[in-house]
Parts: C-alpha cells; sequence; structure tokens
C-alpha cells in the first residue's frame, strides 16, 4: 500500500526476514550469518530501487516548494493588477486639531476650504433630580430588593396575572422556577400530580415560618425569583400546577429617530423582570438599536441618556412637531422613578460649514463629498478657514511597486538557487542499514549532498524564468505616453551582474519622476488588461499573472501537492511504480532466503544421516 505522499513504507537498507530459524546444529556452522551475508548481496537491486524512490519523493517536494513561491509572488503581482493600488490618494490640512481628511482612489485632486464650522452634537437627558430616597440604594442589585430606597416607586411596576402554571419535572429534584419573578401574591396551594397521584403542597413566601411550620407536604416561593423549594423530593415525570398568582415587572417604550427622521423603537418594547438590576437595564437599553447611551451616576443619584448619533434626527416641522430627540412615551418607571422629562432634553445640533463657498449641514461631524471623507475636529470662525488639499500619494505607490520588486527578485534568486545546485552523483540517498554505522552529523552531512541538484538545470523552470523576464521587460502597446511604455523607462531596469540573473533594480529618483509627472501611464503599464490575442498591450503585471498561472498548472500536474494522491500527478505514477517494484523484489527475496534456508537445511539433514552412519560403522568394527 502507498500512502498519499508516495511513500512506501518499507524498511530501506539490508534485506531482512521476520522468520526466526535455528540451523547449523550438525555441521556447526553459523547458517544465519551465512544467509545474511548472501541476503546482503541479493538485497543490493532493492536498496538501489528504495533509493531511486527516496529521491523521487524528494524531487517531488522541491518542485512544489518552487510552487509555493510562485504563489506567494502572485499574491504580490495581484495588487499590481489594481487599478486602485497606482491611485492612491494623500490628503494634507493647514490644521489638523480643527479638520481632517481621508480620500478615495476615484477622489480628484482638489483644495478644499472650510469656514465658519460648527460641530454636530448629540441629544441629551437627565434625571430632574436624585432618584433615590436612602443613600444605600445599590444600582447592581435587583430594583426587587432595592425598590424601597427609591424617591419614587409610582408606577414603577406593571403588573401581570398567571393562571394554572404547569412545569414537567424533567429530573428529581426540590428547586424549581417559575416563568416569572417579582410575585405580589400566589394561590395558598400548589399540587404535584405523580404517577395520577395528586399531591398539595401549603405555600409560604416567609423562609421563617416555613422553617417552623409542621406541614408534612410544603414549599417556600421566593417572590423575588419566583423559586419555589419544595421540603420533599419531586420526581421526575411529576407535574407541577401553580393555579394562579400575580407578579410585578418593569416595562417600557422609548423611540428615537434615524437620519431622515424616522422613528426608532425597540421590538418588542423593553421589559424586565423584577430581579434585574438598575444598571443591568441600562446596560440593555444602551446594548438595543435605538442607539442611547444610559447610565446612573452614585454621585449625583441621577440617570443620564444620550443618543449615540450626533445631529438633529427630529426637527420642528415633521410629523412630530415637538422636536424631542428621546421620547419616553408616558412610561412611568421612566418619567416618574428615573424622573427622565423630555422637557429638560437638550437636543442634538447639526453641524454646520462653509465649504468652497458653499453652506451646508450634516448629522454627524463626519461626512463625504467628491470621495473625500471630512472629520471635523473643532470649530472654525467666518473670518478663519482650514484647507484641505488632495494629491496622489507617490510615495505610497512606490512603496508598493518596491514590494513586488523586492517579491520578484526574492523568487528569481531561490529559483535560479535551486536550479543551479551541484548534483553529487556519488552521493545516494541513505539506506537504513548505512545510517545505523554513521553518526548524525554524517548522516544530515550527506543527505544534504544526496539531496542537492534534484531540480538542477530544469527545463520547466528555466522556461519559467525566461518567460518572466520577457513579459517584464517588453514593451506595452497602448499606453498613453509612449514614454512610460516599458519597465526601463519610469526607473526598473535589470542588474547588470551576470550572477544576479536578471534581478531588477529601481531607480528611485526615475521612478517617483514618473509617478510624479504621469500616474496615470505608470498604472496603464502595469494594469493594462487587454486581449488574450494580443500579447503587446497587456501590462506587465497582466503578463506576469499568465505566466505564473501557467507555471503553477505545469508544476501541479508533475509534482502535484500536499493533498494530491499519487495518481494525480505524472511524478506519483513513477513513484507508485517503483512502490510496485519493491514489493516484487521484497516478495523475491524472501523467496530467495526461503531456497538458501532450505539448501541448507537439506545438507544439515544429510550431514546428520552421514554421522549416524558413520557412528553405526564404528559401533560395528569395534565389535
Amino acid at each position: 500500500m502507498v500512502d498519499s505522499t508516495g511513500s512506501s513504507g518499507i524498511t530501506g537498507g539490508m534485506f531482512t526476514s521476520s522468520t526466526m530459524r535455528i540451523g547449523g546444529l550438525a555441521s556447526g556452522m553459523d547458517i544465519d550469518s551465512i544467509v545474511n551475508k548472501l541476503m546482503t548481496a541479493e538485497s543490493v537491486p532493492l536498496d538501489k530501487m528504495k533509493q531511486k524512490l527516496q529521491y523521487f519523493e524528494w524531487q517531488r517536494d522541491d518542485y512544489r516548494s518552487m510552487n509555493s513561491l510562485l504563489n506567494d509572488l502572485k499574491t504580490s503581482n495581484f495588487n499590481m493588477k489594481l487599478q486602485g493600488t497606482f491611485l492612491t490618494k494623500k490628503t494634507s490640512s493647514t490644521d489638523d486639531n480643527k479638520v481632517t481628511a481621508t480620500a478615495s482612489s476615484s477622489a480628484g485632486n482638489a483644495s478644499y476650504t472650510l469656514k465658519n464650522v460648527n460641530l454636530a452634537t448629540s441629544a441629551y437627558n437627565k434625571s430632574d433630580g436624585s432618584i433615590i430616597s436612602n443613600n444605600t440604594f445599590d444600582p447592581t442589585k435587583s430594583i426587587w430588593s432595592q425598590q424601597g430606597k427609591l424617591a419614587n416607586t409610582t408606577g414603577l411596576w406593571s403588573t401581570g396575572t398567571v393562571n394554572n402554571e404547569s412545569m414537567s419535572v424533567s429530573s428529581d429534584g426540590t428547586s424549581f422556577n417559575l416563568a416569572h419573578g417579582g410575585i405580589t401574591s400566589i394561590n395558598s396551594t400548589i399540587d404535584v400530580n405523580t404517577s395520577g397521584v395528586n399531591q398539595s403542597y401549603t405555600v409560604f413566601t416567609d423562609e421563617s415560618s416555613f422553617n417552623n411550620s409542621t406541614d408534612a407536604n410544603k414549599v417556600l416561593v421566593n417572590q423575588e425569583t419566583g423559586q419555589l423549594t419544595f421540603n420533599q423530593t419531586i420526581k421526575k415525570g411529576a407535574n407541577i400546577s401553580v393555579p394562579n398568582y400575580n407578579y410585578n415587572y418593569i416595562n417600557f417604550n422609548i423611540t428615537t429617530y434615524d437620519d431622515n427622521g424616522n422613528p426608532i423603537n425597540p421590538d418588542p418594547p423593553f421589559n424586565f423582570d423584577a430581579s434585574t438590576s438598575l444598571n443591568s437595564i441600562l446596560s440593555i437599553m444602551s446594548s438595543s438599536k435605538i442607539g442611547v447611551n444610559a447610565f446612573y451616576d452614585s454621585s449625583t443619584k441621577q440617570v443620564s441618556i444620550t443618543r449615540t448619533s450626533t445631529g438633529d434626527m427630529n426637527p420642528i416641522g415633521g410629523t412630530d412637531t415637538d422636536g424631542t430627540e428621546i421620547k419616553f412615551n408616558g412610561s412611568s418607571f421612566l418619567t416618574q422613578t428615573l424622573k427622565l422629562n423630555e422637557v429638560n432634553e437638550s437636543g442634538g445640533v447639526d453641524a454646520s460649514f462653509n465649504i468652497n463657498g458653499l453652506q451646508s449641514t450634516r448629522h454627524s461631524n463626519t461626512f463625504s463629498l467628491g470621495n473625500v471623507t471630512f472629520n471635523l475636529k473643532g470649530t472654525v470662525s467666518d473670518t478663519d478657514s482650514v484647507t484641505i488639499t488632495v494629491n496622489n500619494d507617490t510615495d505610497a505607490v512606490y512603496d508598493q511597486i518596491k514590494s513586488f520588486v523586492d517579491k520578484y527578485n526574492d523568487t528569481i534568486q531561490k529559483i535560479n538557487d535551486k536550479i543551479g545546485e551541484t548534483k553529487y552523483r556519488d552521493y545516494p540517498p541513505l539506506t537504513d542499514a548505512q545510517k545505523e554505522q554513521m553518526k548524525d552529523s554524517e548522516i544530515t552531512a550527506w543527505t544534504d549532498k544526496a539531496k542537492s541538484g534534484t531540480l538542477s538545470n530544469d527545463s520547466l523552470l528555466s522556461g519559467v524564468l525566461n518567460q518572466m523576464r520577457v513579459d517584464l521587460y517588453s514593451k506595452v502597446s497602448g499606453i498613453s505616453d509612449s514614454d512610460h511604455d516599458q519597465l526601463s523607462e519610469i526607473g526598473i531596469t535589470t542588474s547588470s551582474n551576470y550572477l544576479d540573473h536578471g534581478k531588477l533594480i529601481i531607480d528611485d529618483t526615475k521612478l517617483k519622476q514618473a509617478l510624479t509627472d504621469n500616474p496615470d501611464a505608470v498604472m496603464q503599464l502595469f494594469t493594462n488588461k487587454g486581449t488574450t490575442d494580443d500579447y503587446d498591450s497587456q501590462g506587465v503585471a497582466q503578463r506576469l499573472d499568465a505566466t505564473i498561472n501557467n507555471a503553477f498548472k505545469q508544476i501541479q500536474q508533475k509534482a502535484g501537492t500536499e493533498s494530491s494522491t499519487t495518481k494525480q500527478y505524472l511524478m506519483g505514477k513513477s513513484i507508485d511504480d517503483m512502490n510496485d517494484r519493491i514489493t516484487d523484489m521484497t516478495n523475491r527475496l524472501k523467496d530467495i532466503e526461503t531456497r538458501y534456508y532450505n539448501q541448507f537445511s537439506a545438507m544439515e539433514t544429510a550431514i546428520e544421516q552421514a554421522n549416524q552412519q558413520s557412528s553405526a560403522l564404528t559401533s560395528m568394527l569395534g565389535m
């Protein structure tokens, strides 16, 4: 059997049999030693097969490593195919403390003068005075436990009623939970039906009374949490039935507005169990879609609520003419318990500014015009101004080109190194028997030489390098500026050193000048798509991409990938064939070894018979 990498799983080195034999009793000869020496000679062809298999696998792995290099170059080259790489813009501001900006690649080179700038603010509201009557109020504990410490509990609770709540017991236990906490009243008994037998339990809401009661069947109800604690284990499969109970909960609604003045409401309205703390309520409000940030301040004992968005979201004049941006919809919890009054709201203000003589407003301090995003950070008077300038980012484009050139140079250096490796024909792969007689350092040194040159002067890789050079050095037709239709004309040339094997060299000054003088022509030189049947019209990055794709495919067809089976690539077939030959040779050697032992066994038998006859003759003559 052969694994996905083509390894045979057969131990290299001298052939060894797993059969234990004992011989030489008659002849006095070391039969095992003799057979082993004979098999060592017989195993020479097998060792050579295993060495050849190992070499195939090394060569295959080296091809795959070359494909990894080409794939990395393809990734780097991908950016060079994109026009956006060459259209990078940079912005500058005469006062970064007041206005900054960023520009997309499609922004035009321009200047923007801003004056009369006023920042957008968010609407906010706060409690109309302290919401507590006792300084021991803890916002991290349940509202139920803290309600006596609130200044106003009028309208704090919404009330609900449950009739005949039923729950099925999934496992034996004594504690179970009702659907609601905040219990204000509950039926005097709770029924438990077990296997058709009904049992009533007396209800207690006070732990002391529960403990002192002598009732055989009783249950303690935690009014805050709604937990039921029975004095007996309720068995799995039983059904607990609560005839009816009343409970308190907190329910309210808030309305805010989006950028277009459309109302935003929680869906459904906020609904909290009595065991929820004030901090948790405000936190959930803050993470909801209504877009507010709410918190309780322990110093002032007040609640603050602020819109997360800036601007006037509900201007007077719409269908809702009061202009309030955070509406409490008459909720008693908000207006009485938390003392939030819509009249006290400080409304949001839109940002206003004059840009190049045009007076305008926005809800946010960040806005976009002409593919430029402005960020207002401070006020600017009408007599003052801040200028934003948008220009081509020559340095950024240069860095992209340099990064590509570095990757290309590194790639061809490594491929050339592999092609130029010396092949040491006197250093075949070591067999296991050879390794057993060598030190680790000697094995490493030998193996390094044995693995060298697996791709020496490889025609496939040499062809790829030659084509990539043609792709980069050839002129590109159809460029808007014929003075920039070749890499050498923008300051990218090849090294004159023969040992550099065609590495690219950048003339920084000339390249940056080309990017400044005609960035569009430089972009076209790299990115022109052209047509598949018109090589000259294709940009150098487009050509290079096609060459890498073709090379990658050829190498993959020859050497496969890590996930390929041996039947999916050409070298795999050679590896399979060699493994089959190794298997056949191994079986043949077993037969030869058996034949040797049989021959020596026959010899031993003959010697034994001769010894017996000699002994008999000697005995007769002695008589």
